[in-house]
């Protein structure tokens, strides 16, 4: 026998086994450190971890699950017929079985448990199967999550949502939210304000594609005023456009806010549009009255005209004729008519000047720049103390008969208020053409009053009638109207009315 051979062969053995044994020592260290660190992250995880056999009955569960289901031990969850104590419906746990033996694995699978004192708390499993080493299932682990407080708070927000959505649904007002220049959320009123047949058809559309083209400047300026710092007012009236083509006046109330995370604007609307008309024809009003005393003194200025005149010039021949019939010998009787024809040019003078100041010829005839020299000359043979200094540049054709009644009537207010109140001895009047505006200034050197709010005299009985008529005028035309008095320092008003 080899002894030598053989104690070689037994030394390759030995430390063949040796090594076997030191592989096995460090994989069963690395096995137990395994198993600590598992049994740490089992015990001390916040969430309730459990190990389960596959009927359900409870084999482990770590120190948060006791403290979740209301339990005073471990122990006493230990064998625990989880299916009947702890589900409150037996139909989920059946459910929970099904995906796991299905897929090996469930994922945030939402029940409810009952704590041991019967109190209900909504759960979050996620779980996977444990197999046998013939690979059958045999139970299950997992975590369980207590969502009872995220329930709640997403039943509350639903509650919430649904309630703010019943009353923006049910509003009165177009409710509205656009972001990045299109609208991501319309209400049934604002479908229905826009003649669209739901809200979905407004969603997605361009917020600008409603608003009027002419009120785009006004509403984008207001957004980024909006946008910078508080603004005010915070609610104003524009004009949309209706799915037809059609115009609505509406007020707006909006403000910035943030929607799914990104800046938003979310605003209202109100229809306007009745009250709109009304206010029309009320700033209407004062110009039908203004228009229809135009009208009647033009009737009268031509009834006086018609019959006074015609009657006086009758009247004048025929006293012509009695002068030239009359014997040369009655001289007085020849006086005496030839007093009464000198008193009848004096009455058809004062009659022709009447109509004039009622409603000139010249004005409807010749324009507004030959109607104001006339009257200016006439004021001042009237008033030969008040010097009028009056120019008309870049005029080149007529304005329209509205705009030149309103000039005219001004002219005349104001120098007959220079009359009344101003004592002043010069008295500027300047008319220019500058297209797209016609602008008017008169200007005195008199005593001038105290302003209040508009421009308007201030403690005055009167307050300003003339004044208040000519504002009228102009903001029937659109106009601007600037008034600037203080006392010694005269006056001026500045007018701007739009050609178109």
């Amino acid at each position: 026998m080899d002894y030598k051979n053989a104690y070689e062969t037994l030394q390759i053995k030995i430390q063949k086994l040796e090594k076997e044994i030191k592989v096995h020592k460090i994989a069963a260290k690395e096995l137990e450190e395994s198993e600590r660190t598992y049994r740490h992250i089992f015990e001390y995880s916040p969430v309730m971890a459990y190990r389960s056999d596959y009927n359900g009955f409870i084999l482990d569960v770590n120190r948060a699950g006791v403290d979740i289901l209301g339990y005073k031990n471990r122990s006493d969850m230990i064998g625990l017929d989880a299916p009947r104590f702890l589900y409150t419906d037996p139909t989920d746990r059946n459910r929970f079985q099904k995906n796991v033996d299905k897929t090996g694995f469930v994922r945030d699978f939402e029940t409810q448990f009952r704590r041991k004192n019967g109190s209900i708390i909504d759960v979050q499993l996620t779980a996977t199967a444990h197999r046998n080493k013939k690979g059958i299932i045999d139970g299950y682990e997992g975590f369980i999550l207590d969502i009872t407080n995220r329930k709640q708070v997403q039943k509350e927000l639903l509650e919430s949502e649904e309630k703010y959505r019943t009353v923006a649904e049910n509003s009165l007002a177009a409710i509205f939210i656009h972001q990045k220049k299109r609208f991501c959320y319309a209400n049934h009123r604002l479908a229905e304000m826009l003649g669209y047949d739901s809200p979905e058809e407004i969603v997605g559309k361009p917020f600008w594609m409603i608003v009027h083209p002419e009120d785009r400047s006004l509403v984008k300026e207001r957004g980024l005023r909006r946008e910078k710092t508080d603004f005010f007012p915070d609610q104003y009236p524009f004009r949309v456009i209706k799915k037809d083509g059609s115009l609505i006046w509406v007020e707006m109330r909006a403000a910035h806010a943030t929607y799914l995370g990104q800046p938003a604007v979310i605003g209202n609307f109100i229809d306007i549009t009745q009250s709109k008309l009304a206010e029309e024809e009320i700033r209407r009003l004062p110009q039908k009255l203004i228009e229809a005393g135009e009208k009647e003194r033009k009737r009268i200025a031509a009834d006086i005209h018609d019959e006074f005149g015609q009657s006086l010039t009758t009247l004048h021949f025929d006293l012509e004729a009695l002068q030239r019939y009359l014997p040369s010998d009655l001289k007085e009787e020849k006086k005496k008519c030839n007093s009464l024809i000198t008193k009848v040019e004096k009455l058809a003078d004062v009659v022709r000047k009447t109509t004039s100041y009622l409603r000139p010829d010249l004005l409807d005839h010749l324009g507004l720049i030959p109607a104001l020299q006339w009257y200016i000359k006439e004021f001042h043979e009237r008033q030969p103390g008040i010097k009028i200094e009056f120019a008309a540049r870049g005029f080149k054709k007529r304005l329209n008969t509205e705009i030149e009644t309103v000039l005219y009537r001004i002219c005349q207010e104001c120098l007959a208020n220079v009359k009344k109140h101003a004592q002043a001895s010069l008295v500027n009047v300047m008319l220019t053409y500058s297209y797209p505006l016609v602008i008017f200034i008169i200007k005195d050197n008199g005593i001038g009053y105290q302003q209040s709010v508009g421009g308007l005299p201030k403690n005055t009985k009167s307050r300003g009638i003339g004044l208040l008529s000519m504002r009228e005028r102009v903001t029937f035309l659109r106009g601007n109207i600037d008034i600037t008095s203080a006392l010694r320092k005269g006056t001026t008003i500045r007018i701007e009315l739009p050609l178109t």
